[in-house]
This record gives C-alpha cells, structure tokens and sequence, in this order.
C-alpha cells in the first residue's frame, strides 16, 4: 500500500467533510491514545506491581493487624485511583464524537443553503454540501459507537483488576 495515496485520501475525505470533521479527528486521536496507554499500563506496568504488591504482603507478618489492614485498604484505593484516571475524560470525549458530528451537519446545511441562495438550485452545489453534512455525522456516530464499546471492555477490565486486588490482598482480613 502506498503511503501517499493513503494521506491523499485521507486528505480528500477531510475536506469533504469540512472543518467539523478535522476536529473529530483530532479528538478520535486523542481518545484512541488515552485508550491504548489504559490497555498498555494495566497489561504491563500495573499487573507487575499489583503482583509485588501481594507478594509482600504474603511474606509479611502480622499482616491481620488493624494498621496493616488499613495500610492495604490504602494501597488499593491508590491502585483504583491510578488504574480510573482519564476514565472521566474518555467518557467526555465520547460524548462529543455524535455532537461534534451534529455540528458538522448543521454546518454542511448552512452550506446547501447558502449555495441555493447564490447559485439557485445547483444539484452539484447542493450535493456536496450535503455529503458536507452527511460525513462529519456518520463519523461521529460510528466513532462514538467505537469509543463506547472500547470503554466499557476498558472499565470491565479495570474493575476486573481491583476486585482481583481487594481479594488476594485482603481476602484474610477483615476489612
């Protein structure tokens, strides 16, 4: 596959869909990186840590004592902290995908019309500012569908990751 064609493309698509579209585009990015450090920090750097973590308290003494019980209960709060950050923000940036893809519909409208208003009724015109609208809506949708089913495999899994936490490392205690 030739590496220019696919940014020329790709440059084509973005100005048929107009502005909104580059701007969805920015923020998919934006998204689609705070999605891949969530997948790549829990598969590498959180499960070597979490299993350090139970590691010592499976060598440790008097582990069942109130202070070393509430000393857990920090530790994995501190984990549930780590592993929910950006969580919020991902779920913002979904919600924008459909509206961002709604305000290039309106966009492209305000182009149909205003192409009417000065051209007449040109199908040519009206077409591409239809398709102007049509593209940032159906990229919305489907990124927002996207992002929502990345999401929720992304909070399964890290849900999944602290109550594995909360029961190996206080599963004797009784906290």
């Amino acid at each position: 596959m030739n590496i220019a064609k696919i940014f020329s493309d790709l440059s084509v698509f973005l100005q048929t869909g107009g502005d909104v579209l580059l701007v969805l585009l920015i923020i998919s990015v934006l998204f689609w990186t705070l999605m891949v450090e969530k997948l790549l920090y829990i598969k590498m750097n959180y499960r070597k840590t979490s299993k350090g973590l139970r590691r010592f308290w499976k060598a440790h003494e008097d582990s069942d004592s109130w202070a070393n019980v509430q000393l857990k209960t920090a530790q994995v709060s501190q984990f549930n902290i780590v592993l929910n950050s950006n969580m919020s923000t991902m779920r913002v940036l979904i919600a924008l995908f459909p509206l961002l893809g709604l305000l290039g519909t309106i966009t492209g409208m305000v182009n149909v019309f205003d192409s009417m208003s000065s051209l007449g009724t040109n199908a040519k015109a009206m077409a591409s500012g239809i398709s102007m609208a049509t593209i940032p809506t159906m990229a919305g949708m489907l990124l927002a569908v996207l992002g929502l089913f990345a999401y929720s495999q992304a909070d399964a899994m890290t849900k999944k990751e602290i109550r594995k936490l909360k029961d190996k490392i206080l599963k004797d205690s009784d906290a």
